[in-house]
């Protein structure tokens, strides 16, 4: 492919084949010197985008530059992105963001989590007292269950005072066996937390809140670190069974 001689020094620097570039570069010509070197530095991507289609015209071998005084040879050289370019500035390569320097404060998610509580689920009727004790996982801790019939009350006598308290009170037994039996391999106890969790009424649950603040309940006291009633609140829904009467 021939080159395109150069006509002159004054003459045009470039030559385009293509419309599009040759209308770019007219818009270009139009302007002096020092207006096209503000409008560079005013308008980045004016430059940006001159520079691409001077790199096209480049590469097909459509222009011929030749550098002269008439047209700016700061800017032609921020064109072609000579040695002494002068490009739009840049940022800082290195940045503050406060949402970094928050999470640097935030514990690991590999830091130790503090150990799952046990459940001791507390089940009174009008009729009756049941106490279980659960692993963190749900399952039955070995011999974990009392009612009023298992601590030797029968008929009426399982919905009294004394048969909840008694529950109560075997039940704070097989906690503290639970708390100080050795689970490392070391011989070393693991910190044991307890969740209460109460459901219904009667004079069981009254029972087993009083168990709690005497003597009894002392070495599982400090233990626990929630308390809950779930007891189900009936809101509409069908007619309930009749209440047994004894």
């Amino acid at each position: 492919m021939e080159k395109v001689p150069v006509q002159s020094e004054n003459a045009t620097d470039f030559a385009f084949s293509r419309s599009q570039d040759a209308f770019l570069y007219q818009r270009f010509l139009d302007l002096s010197s020092a207006e096209m070197v503000s409008l560079a530095q005013l308008r980045p991507s004016l430059l940006n985008a001159a520079r691409h289609s001077l790199h096209n015209a480049r590469l097909h071998g459509n222009v011929i530059f030749s550098r002269s005084s008439s047209f700016g040879t700061t800017l032609a050289e921020d064109m072609w992105g000579g040695e002494d370019s002068t490009a739009p500035p840049v940022g800082p390569t290195t940045y503050y963001n406060p949402i970094t320097a928050m999470r640097q404060n935030e514990p690991k998610k590999d830091a130790l989590e503090p150990p799952k509580p046990y459940h001791l689920h507390v089940y009174t009727t009008h009729n009756n007292c049941r106490i279980v004790f659960t692993y963190p996982s749900g399952k039955l801790v070995k011999n974990g269950w009392w009612t009023s019939g298992s601590c030797g009350f029968k008929g009426a006598n399982k919905s009294t005072y004394e048969a909840g308290y008694q529950c109560a009170v075997r039940a704070f037994k097989r906690i503290e066996e639970e708390i100080t039996t050795p689970n490392f391999k070391d011989g070393g106890v693991s910190p044991v937390t307890l969740a209460l969790k109460f459901k219904g009424f009667g004079w069981g649950r009254e029972a087993v809140q009083k168990a709690f603040m005497t003597s009894e309940g002392d070495n599982i006291r400090s233990s626990v670190v929630v308390v809950e009633d779930r007891t189900p609140i009936k809101i509409g829904g069908t007619r309930a069974k009749k209440a047994r009467r004894l």
